[in-house]
């Protein structure tokens, strides 16, 4: 009897730890009865079509970003796990979109007031990298870009839409950001100050001939080191580019 309880113990206990992995991962489980009426309440969802119980490198690179952006309100990461047994659940509102299981993972961005998903390219790889870039180019979402300083990121927002002598003062800001950072970050974050100060400088124009030679130099033959820092170069530039509503509202 006691090893019989035992058994039956450990049969309850599946459910309640898959549920807690689930609730954990920053995402929301999605059916054909609830996706409608939840993906309408944000401005940005990332939907992930799969497998009812998805695995691998593409899904663990999902939900590592989806934990990362737990706390933007704007910003919803779910799931829609298909069946193609049984009920086959959910399968209708996948091919809805262009998902099947040829194609698993397959993941769209739903924007608020659009009435077409914007589809995910991993043909460049399918990582949280390139997921974060992909958000991050196609919504007015927020998402710092490998290398960025968040503080000086949204400084560099607000110097972007600022009259001359409001950007004297967000340069003053930023040199005091600058003067806490760590001295392992000191080093990008006076890159933040170097743009600014070309731009009051030069204009607004030198961002986008910064970018057009920065991504020259990453076509030539280069070594690692130097292409990891042009990348770092690259995503700041494109802080000094990014138009994001809400951000701008919380500054």
């Amino acid at each position: 009897m006691k090893r019989l309880i035992a058994f039956v113990c450990v049969i309850l206990a599946v459910p309640s730890t898959y549920l807690a992995s689930t609730s954990i991962s920053g995402s929301v489980e999605l059916d054909e009865y609830t996706f409608d009426k939840v993906i309408s309440k944000f401005a940005a969802s990332v939907v992930k079509f799969d497998v009812a119980f998805p695995y691998g490198d593409k899904h663990d690179a999902f939900v590592a970003l989806a934990k990362e952006s737990k706390d933007i309100d704007d910003l919803l990461f779910a799931e829609v796990g298909v069946k193609d047994y049984g009920d086959r659940d959910n399968e209708a509102l996948a091919l809805k979109y262009g998902a099947s299981k040829e194609n698993f993972p397959n993941v769209k961005l739903f924007l608020k007031g659009k009435s077409e998903p914007i589809a995910f390219d991993d043909t460049k790889g399918f990582t949280t990298e390139s997921l974060r870039r992909f958000i991050r180019d196609k919504s007015e979402i927020y998402l710092s870009l490998p290398g960025c300083i968040k503080d000086l990121d949204l400084l560099a927002i607000k110097f972007k839409d600022s009259d001359v002598e409001n950007r004297k003062h967000i340069l003053k800001e930023a040199e005091n950001v600058l003067e806490k950072l760590k001295s392992k970050d000191s080093g990008t974050g006076k890159i933040y100050i170097t743009l600014m100060k070309k731009v009051l400088e030069k204009g607004d124009d030198f961002i986008g001939s910064e970018v057009a030679r920065v991504k020259k130099i990453l076509d030539d033959k280069i070594s690692d080191k130097k292409r990891h820092e042009l990348n770092v170069r690259l995503n700041i530039l494109q802080s000094f580019t990014f138009n994001n509503k809400t951000v701008k509202e919380e500054l």
